[in-house]
């Protein structure tokens, strides 16, 4: 596969990734928001399970948004955030989260309990977002401070 196509195919999964992950977290936030407080008559069971699913689907779908942003350190491309070289092998660690959290996940529930093994799927996938976070948190005030600086030296006239 050529370099465009293989930059395009990238940039095609990443932008799923991180629009679906956009689109379902916004979903399940919109539901949380809207769902009906319970009432004495013994809903508390039925909305306790929707509160449950409900963040399930929350934490793979910013998990998959964060996979998405990771994406491309993963597989060694071209990203177009211009993440540096730390904040790539902290992509890179995310993604390794994700997939290792994956794999732990599965075994571990295999071998003991699914619920275990879904626990610690879940508790990987969101220390990968809060890593994947963390970078571009940094990476926008990197270009915070750029814009700044040249503010402040075109207003200097430097």
């Amino acid at each position: 596969m050529t370099t465009d196509k293989h930059r395009y195919v990238v940039a095609a999964i990443r932008a799923v990734l991180v629009l679906t992950g956009a689109v379902v977290t916004v979903a399940v936030l919109y539901s949380f928001s809207t769902m009906p407080t319970a009432s004495g008559s013994g809903d508390g069971f039925v909305r306790g399970l929707s509160y449950l699913f409900g963040s399930v689907f929350f934490v793979l779908a910013v998990g998959g948004a964060g996979l998405g942003i990771a994406l491309p350190s993963l597989l060694g491309a071209e990203d177009t955030l211009a993440f540096d070289r730390w904040q790539r092998r902290c992509l890179q660690g995310a993604g390794g989260l994700f997939v290792v959290g994956f794999v732990v996940g599965l075994a571990t529930g295999l071998l003991t309990q699914l619920p275990f093994g879904l626990f610690l799927w879940l508790v990987a996938t969101i220390l990968a977002v809060l890593v994947v976070s963390c970078v571009l948190i940094w990476r926008l005030f990197e270009v915070f401070v750029t814009a700044l600086v040249r503010l402040i030296a075109a207003e200097s006239g430097e």
